[in-house]
């Protein structure tokens, strides 16, 4: 039970630390310590890291894709997601094994879940940190975002599932 407590505290300090502060100086040595927590100490299945890489760059992509599409924009003129954006996917990943274990035994609430707090969390880190900005007319974009998450956390959810199941049965 402590994992999962550790796993859900530690991102909720990420999520603010890469949203609000955003300084590339913090948001990058506290994701990494997060990654050595996790895995050092929270993490007690063998294929983690592959996990978590796996996780990191499909939401990166995905992230990539949008900000290239224009649903999404960089106050940087950029076209590819800020640092603190893609230090948020790995903590994100970390979550998904542990912290939000829950959703992988009801999928049609990570449906429901995915679709509302995926576009909320954009909106929301957009409006706190003010280097990215969506797409207008807004409801297009988090539309667009909802179905995307919607679509993405029963997804992860699921492979979680499978993962974790052949993980535990091969040990």
């Amino acid at each position: 039970m402590w994992r999962f407590v550790a796993n859900a505290l530690l991102f909720d300090i990420a999520w603010p630390l890469c949203v609000i502060v955003a300084k590339v100086w913090l948001v990058v040595p506290f994701t990494l310590f997060n990654l050595f927590v996790h895995l050092r100490y929270i993490a007690n299945l063998p294929r983690e890291p592959l996990w978590l890489a796996g996780v990191f760059i499909f939401g990166v992509s995905i992230d990539s894709i949008l900000f290239h599409l224009g649903v999404m924009r960089n106050d940087s003129g950029s076209s590819w997601p800020p640092l603190w954006l893609i230090c948020l996917w790995l903590n994100f990943a970390m979550t998904l094994r542990y912290s939000l274990v829950f959703l992988q035994k009801n999928l049609w609430l990570a449906v429901i879940l995915g679709g509302f707090f995926g576009p909320f969390s954009y909106f929301t880190g957009a409006f706190l940190n003010g280097t990215v900005e969506l797409h207008r007319p807004l409801w297009q974009s988090l539309g667009t975002l909802s179905v995307i998450w919607a679509c993405i956390l029963p997804l992860f959810a699921y492979l979680a599932r499978r993962i974790c199941h052949k993980e535990v049965s091969n040990a």
